[in-house]
């Protein structure tokens, strides 16, 4: 007689207390296969990170990531295991989420201990993954990706340093150089950085005068537009459009407010292109803007 979800959980929480973490965590992600619940997740991310799984364990937390950042405890859990896994760049990007200030710096200086360990116990492999970083752009986009994930690893002081240099090179894909940007505003970057944009000229931005890029009235006013003008009438239409918009507008980052100057007009075009319809005229512009990141999108694709 197969057990059920209930007996199979006391087993797991039974594994668990004496220590056997492997086996819980096995009869926990059974469990969780059928039950996503904060509570059960938080039993398995434990299992896991007690059997040492840490990058597992990761994983599985982002499915509450939310919820992780609300709660101390869990918020700790989280930073504990980017910790584990090395991924310098993303724990001091969570620190500094947290509203507790003491909290933070402790944090920190745990972020910078690490570094020095991985710079003792790691110098040749971290040279090399900077090495690739910074020439990102000679790659494919998926093999772009992955040096892109890898730097994450990287002592947080070198990773900056190879965004600052991608962001003014021209080989590296629009994309990628919004992408950097909003990750040096994450990792509390501040002051003025030189980036190239669509248009392939070159602009300066103070770090700590742009809102990220989603809390951006004007992606805000998009997705206002969307809704009055597609709401739940399209629900195939609806995602693929915010989909698109969101991707526009990390290509058009962080120059928004000069791109977008009528978020109605440029959801219309948009609308009209998707259902094979005649495109309205924008205003000359937006319409340069606008073509630009099809142009972007075009080649994203290809």
């Amino acid at each position: 007689m197969e057990k059920t979800l209930i007996e199979i959980k006391d087993q797991a929480e039974a594994e668990f207390n004496q220590e056997h973490y492997h086996q819980a965590a096995d009869l926990f992600v059974t469990v969780y296969q059928e039950e996503q619940t904060l509570a059960l997740n938080r039993q398995l991310v434990l299992a896991l990170k007690e059997d040492q799984q840490y990058q597992l364990a990761k994983d599985y937390a982002t499915d509450f990531l939310s919820d992780y950042a609300q709660h101390e405890n869990l918020f700790l859990l989280y930073f504990d295991l980017l910790l584990q896994i090395q991924n310098f760049v993303s724990a001091q990007q969570w620190a500094l989420k947290s509203p507790n200030q003491a909290l933070t710096e402790d944090l920190l200086a745990q972020i910078r201990d690490g570094e020095r360990k991985a710079e003792d116990q790691q110098e040749q492999t971290l040279k090399t993954i900077a090495q690739h970083f910074y020439h990102l752009s000679d790659e494919s986009m998926v093999a772009q990706q992955e040096r892109y994930q890898q730097a994450f690893h990287l002592p947080v002081a070198t990773f900056v340093t190879g965004a600052k240099f991608l962001l003014v090179d021209p080989f590296a894909s629009p994309l990628m150089r919004s992408t950097l940007l909003s990750d040096l505003q994450e990792l509390g970057e501040t002051g003025v950085v030189t980036y190239q944009w669509l248009d392939q000229q070159r602009y300066q931005i103070d770090l700590q005068a742009i809102l990220p890029l989603f809390s951006n009235q004007v992606f805000q006013k998009l997705v206002a537009a969307l809704d009055d003008q597609v709401g739940q009438e399209d629900p195939i239409a609806y995602q693929a459009l915010f989909d698109q918009l969101r991707l526009e507008s990390m290509l058009l980052f962080p120059r928004l407010e000069e791109s977008i100057l009528d978020a109605t007009a440029w959801v219309d075009a948009d609308l009209s292109a998707f259902y094979q319809e005649q495109v309205p005229e924008e205003e000359a512009q937006q319409k340069q803007a606008h073509d630009l990141v099809l142009q972007a999108l075009s080649e994203l694709a290809g």
